[in-house]
């Protein structure tokens, strides 16, 4: 499913060079989707959303022929009824591992534990406590009954909870708009907005590199019924990771944060707070190795610079979130105007660059 972060890396380009991918998802395409991917895949279009999947025409149909399937890679089954759902649907291929990309969320919603937090710090309270710690994070609970549903079943699994996403092609878009904030800080004029109950509160991230590697070794090493935490091992507070970003782009000296009381002011990370992952664990069994974060900021502040230019209706989601969350409205003129500025000698040099280096394909590489 490319939902989430769609991945174009050394661990991608395994999966499409060993295993036929089909991919299952609702047809929306982006970034460099189309260019990178779409064209090496089988595409089964669904919007499970919408229908039952034993309810859709071209996964039926799909599941007709004689199709062996190694693993299923479950990016969306967010809720216990969706789990269920894609259980039930593809019930007759029995793969041999079915692999869910769940979420670090699932720990504000079980008992407190010591730091880091390990996998088997997923035991949620009894009795009438369920529901009070459940109300900690709707979004949560949902993917630990997703996790419950799995397991129940029966089927052979592994399970990779993901910390907040980080890096290229996060169609969260929340760095990006971070980013754009950075960048053109001074003509937006508003600092960035840290609730004090959050401003010291230690979080992990995760790449979507961490993860496509993740489900690499796990088909490689052929692990089941298991679960692991994928993230970097570096610790971030919102503060820390702003500053980090504002320093990157030289912006350090422009850049502030206005702290105040009200926790439902315009924050985009972090999305759980209960601390930060441990990964030994899939260090240990995997041979997993976290991404490295000074490697993912410079890679992930080059592929949004010069995203303005070539996905523009990316761009366009992110600058409308800012302008409705954060621009003041005398404000929205010029920066609208610094960004089409910004573009236009991006798509100048970016054409230098395409010339001076003449495309080639990863695959040759490998």
């Amino acid at each position: 499913n490319t939902t989430t972060t769609t991945t174009v890396s050394y661990y991608y380009y395994y999966y499409i060079c060993v295993f036929a991918v089909v991919a299952l998802n609702d047809g929306k395409n982006y970034f460099d989707y189309e260019s990178h991917i779409a064209h090496r895949i089988h595409n089964v279009g669904c919007r499970r959303r919408a229908i039952p999947l034993k309810d859709c025409f071209e996964l039926q149909q799909f599941l007709k022929g004689d199709n062996k399937i190694s693993a299923v890679v479950d990016f969306t089954s967010s809720t216990g009824e969706l789990m269920e759902d894609a259980l039930d649907a593809l019930s007759g291929l029995n793969p041999d591992v079915y692999i869910f990309v769940s979420a670090g969320a699932i720990y504000d919603v079980v008992l407190e534990s010591d730091q880091p937090l390990k996998e088997s710090d997923s035991v949620r309270p009894s009795g009438s406590k369920r529901s009070f710690y459940a109300s900690n994070n709707e979004f949560g609970d949902k993917m630990l009954s997703s996790e419950e549903t799995l397991i129940a079943r029966g089927v052979p699994y592994v399970i990779l909870r993901a910390a907040d996403l980080v890096g290229p092609r996060d169609t969260t878009h929340r760095w990006w708009q971070y980013q754009l904030w950075a960048e053109h800080f001074t003509t937006i004029g508003q600092g960035f907005p840290i609730p004090n109950e959050l401003s010291a509160v230690p979080f992990s991230l995760s790449t979507g590199d961490d993860v496509a590697q993740a489900v690499v070794k796990v088909l490689q090493r052929k692990k089941i019924n298991s679960v692991y935490n994928i993230a970097m091992e570096k610790t971030f507070t919102l503060p820390n990771l702003l500053l980090e970003l504002c320093t990157h782009l030289n912006k350090e000296k422009e850049c502030y944060a206005n702290y105040n009381d009200d926790i439902e002011s315009y924050h985009l990370y972090p999305s759980s707070h209960q601390g930060i992952l441990s990964v030994e664990k899939a260090k240990s069994e995997l041979g997993f190795e976290p991404s490295l974060w000074q490697s993912v900021l410079t890679t992930t502040v080059e592929f949004y610079r010069t995203g303005k230019a070539l996905f523009s209706n990316e761009k366009d989601i992110v600058l409308g979130r800012l302008n409705k969350n954060i621009v003041p409205y005398l404000r929205l003129e010029a920066l609208g105007s610094e960004i089409n500025s910004d573009i236009e000698q991006l798509k100048s040099s970016l054409s230098e660059e395409v010339v001076a280096k003449p495309h080639h394909h990863v695959n040759d590489e490998l």
